[in-house]
């Protein structure tokens, strides 16, 4: 009896840590208000510290009344997915979110026949690095931070 005492200590040392970390997985879940629709406000250049905001000359009012539009919606806890209007065309793909509010966006599918130059400055959406949500903004970085684009929700 004393044996098998002494094995299931045993065991147990060796399973314990196992059992204790697998509990206390820290999975960074996609945020509820992450998901919705959203538009495009401003593409961002963070250190000439300037904007370029949706004009007549760079969009095409008469389609998607010339706005950049977007939902998330996540399929798990940490991926989901990304679609929307850029302007004349659409697209579709997937969004992963990972720890310190890290974002990748990847297997994007456009549509790009005749776009203006306010929906091709969306294509950096493919080079998102991490975002801030605050309120009704979001705003998704790249380039290191040099870079972002700033959506606010809608409601369609």
């Amino acid at each position: 009896m004393t044996n098998l005492m002494k094995c299931l200590k045993i065991l147990f040392i060796v399973l314990a840590p196992y059992l204790i970390s697998s509990c206390t997985k820290n999975e960074n879940l996609i945020p509820s208000d992450l998901n919705g629709d959203w538009k495009v406000i401003s593409f961002d250049d963070n250190v000439a510290l300037t904007k370029v905001y949706k004009t007549n000359n760079n969009t095409w009012p008469d389609f998607n009344n010339g706005d950049i539009t977007m939902n998330l919606n996540n399929s798990s806890s940490t991926v989901g997915d990304i679609s929307g209007r850029n302007v004349t065309n659409s697209f579709s793909g997937k969004f992963e979110i990972s720890s310190n509010s890290k974002i990748v966006v990847n297997k994007l599918l456009w549509t790009e026949i005749g776009e203006p130059t306010w929906g091709q400055l969306f294509h950096s959406i493919e080079s998102a690095e991490t975002y801030e949500l605050t309120g009704n903004n979001l705003v998704i970085f790249y380039n290191q931070k040099k870079n972002s684009i700033t959506l606010e929700r809608i409601e369609i």
